[in-house]
């Protein structure tokens, strides 16, 4: 194993486990926490002392199998799951030592070492960078030991150079059935109905959001099959997304463009962002600067507040996006803690808005390399193009296979609808058969 893909320590007492820059936790730095705890005869440190004493000789399975009889007397040993993870790693079984390493997350969000070696982890999986580099930025903000702040600031680094890569390099290839036809119903046109579509795939100071671009551009293309009017639908992407921007085409070119007959819709893909103190959420640009996002990306909050002083029939906001700093479409503010995202109740700002998100509080949104779109913009189009038209009915259609295909990612996506379905079903039309 290389430098680049170690296994970190987990303790400062260590005890290396053959050559390479991993380790193993050591007996002696394991029974100060336990006898701490009062259990130094149990039969899981027991367990746990054998375990150590195989590996140092050199017999991994035998070692593996003692951790495991450690956690079954003691499913909260989190000393001999992170062993038993390391060993694992050191066979190449990747994602069983990530099943170890998420566990002792699971009991221990702020155990560090169980952080460093999971984001190794998925670094060694291939395919899994980006998971990999959120990890990496998650552990560096409780990161002390100058060895490890280093090699992560070294690792994130690499990662990153890696996405950006891959984005640069990410053309053709086989298109999605949502990009290969678009809808064909007799529509009636609507000429002042407005449409605002940003997608922001690349960042300038960020890694990629996957996928971005791509889910807007189609996004644009369905609107206009429905009836909108191609001089009012304005897509800025990428560079044009920048704060400057995003700000002009909200604050200024919509009020100059809506009716008061309008039906509006502004759809965003891309990055978000929480402030840790407040919980208040932000879409980040292409300039967003994640050591400054307080003051370069656009609050949500303004966002619902300039939309409801719209003179317009209604509102329409929709995002492929997450605010929980923790991974998928969401950055984390450089040297600061995930934190739980602070609903913004879009009726508060005018009852004419509704908004349907990809996801939920804490959750993350998720892409798909096969489909090559945002998971949730995949199937916002699926619904349009099977003739959907309000919105608590594309909703309905859209929540239950976003669910499901994000599990087979391992991954919690609810959809959002606010208000709710049944508060405003039938209403919201975002487009009309002829």
């Amino acid at each position: 194993m290389t430098t680049q893909t170690s296994i970190p320590s987990t303790t400062d007492v260590l005890s290396r486990l053959g050559g390479g820059k991993y380790y193993i936790l050591s007996l002696a730095a394991s029974l100060i926490s336990l006898l701490a705890a009062g259990c130094a005869s149990s039969p899981d440190v027991a367990h746990f002392h054998e375990g150590v004493a195989l590996a140092k000789r050199g017999q991994p399975t035998e070692a593996a199998g003692a951790y495991l009889a450690a956690l079954d007397a003691n499913p909260g040993l989190i000393e001999a799951r992170l062993n038993l993870g390391v060993l694992l790693y050191k066979q190449g079984l990747y994602t069983q030592a990530e099943r170890e390493f998420r566990l002792v997350l699971s009991q221990d969000p702020d155990n560090v070492t169980a952080r460093e070696n999971l984001a190794t982890t998925l670094e060694a999986k291939g395919s899994y960078d980006e998971d990999a580099y959120q990890q990496w930025r998650l552990a560096l903000v409780s990161e002390t030991r100058p060895e490890w702040k280093t090699y992560g600031k070294e690792a994130t680094a690499r990662l990153e150079e890696k996405l950006r890569a891959v984005v640069n390099q990410d053309v053709g290839g086989p298109l999605s059935d949502v990009d290969t036809s678009l809808p064909k119903f007799s529509v009636r046109p609507r000429p002042n109905d407005i449409a605002l579509v940003i997608g922001i795939e690349k960042y300038q100071k960020l890694i990629p959001a996957r996928y971005a671009r791509a889910d807007a551009e189609q996004v644009a293309n369905y609107l206009r099959a429905l009836g909108y009017a191609p001089r009012n639908v304005e897509v800025l992407l990428n560079e044009r997304a920048t704060y400057a921007g995003i700000r002009l085409a909200l604050e200024q070119w919509l009020p100059d463009h809506v009716r008061a007959d309008s039906r509006v819709l502004v759809y965003y893909s891309g990055h978000g962002s929480v402030n840790p103190a407040t919980g208040e959420t932000y879409l980040v640009p292409h300039d967003g600067d994640p050591a400054y996002l307080l003051n370069t990306a656009y609050p949500t909050k303004r966002l619902y507040t300039k939309l409801g002083d719209l003179n317009a029939k209604q509102v329409v906001v929709t995002l492929d996006s997450c605010f929980s700093g923790q991974g998928g479409r969401s950055v984390l503010m450089e040297g600061a803690r995930p934190a739980v995202a602070k609903v913004e109740d879009p009726v508060l700002a005018s009852r004419h808005l509704a908004v349907l998100a990809a996801s939920e509080g804490t959750q993350i949104s998720t892409s798909s390399k096969e489909k090559r779109h945002g998971l949730f913009t995949y199937y916002l189009l699926k619904a349009l193009q099977d003739g959907q038209q309000n919105l608590a009915a594309i909703y309905d259609y859209v929540s239950p296979k976003v669910q499901d295909e994000a599990k087979l990612q391992n991954v919690q996506q609810s959809p959002s609808l606010r208000p709710g379905p049944e508060q405003i079903r039938g209403q919201f039309v975002l487009w009309d058969k002829q």
